[in-house]
């Protein structure tokens, strides 16, 4: 007689909102918890995905630290464990810290079809570029929509440095930038990709990426004291820049 295997139903959600939170900062000590207007960054980026209100989607916060993951529950996201040491460094990716969650055994149950990753670092993103970004992961022509930030360069503009020698081309001219060809690079304000690309590419970049351009200080990012004084003053005038913090 041959034995039946029960099915496990999955547990499914739409989203997974994933925000990193390491307590290890080197230039700006617990950066994640660093206060604008009496709010941890790590609060206001939680408080930024619930405000959006989507349906089915879990928010998880991978951190190291026991401090930053009770908070994290009193904010009203998710932390079921403390990352690994491994994923815990100052040289550790993201990626690695992602896969950790998906493969973890509270997880194995659970399906997620859009992977949102947020980094606190990121206070002042903003919800019309954020919304147009989960508008475009809807199309199934895009895989992967990334924040992006001008630098009002082209690719003659962007410079190398070989053996503190500076590279640049020959015969190179000065110009206006207004008319020139630019680059855009990732600001870090949000990257959203389809799981399924995720897992295979093992990357939140692939063939089929999509970006949305950000604007200043939309896309500040904080990354030492000189970065938290200027979002504080930014905080404190956000009327003027039309903030939806």
């Amino acid at each position: 007689m041959k034995l039946r295997t029960k099915k496990i139903n999955k547990i499914k959600y739409k989203y997974l909102t994933f925000i990193p939170a390491r307590s290890g900062s080197k230039e700006l000590k617990h950066k994640n918890l660093q206060k604008i207007k009496g709010k941890t960054l790590l609060e206001l980026t939680i408080n930024f995905i619930k405000k959006i209100n989507l349906k089915k989607n879990f928010i998880f916060v991978s951190t190291d630290s026991n401090k930053y993951s009770n908070l994290s529950k009193k904010y009203g996201a998710h932390c079921n464990f403390l990352r690994s040491k491994k994923n815990s460094s100052s040289s550790s990716i993201i990626d690695e810290a992602i896969f950790e969650f998906l493969n973890h055994k509270s997880f194995l149950n659970y399906e997620f079809e859009i992977l949102i990753l947020l980094l606190p670092t990121q206070p002042f993103r903003n919800t019309v570029d954020f919304k147009k970004g989960i508008k475009l992961i809807e199309k199934k022509s895009i895989e992967s929509v990334i924040s992006i930030k001008n630098l009002n360069r082209n690719d003659n503009y962007i410079f190398k440095i070989n053996s503190n020698k500076l590279l640049i081309k020959k015969n190179l001219k000065s110009t206006n930038r207004q008319f020139i060809n630019t680059n855009y690079t990732p600001c870090g304000c949000f990257y959203i990709t389809k799981m399924i690309s995720f897992k295979k590419f093992k990357s939140i970049f692939n063939l089929k990426n999509k970006g949305v351009i950000t604007k200043y200080p939309h896309n500040l990012d904080i990354d030492n004291i000189q970065d938290l004084n200027l979002a504080r003053l930014i905080m404190n005038n956000k009327r003027k820049f039309n903030l939806n913090v």
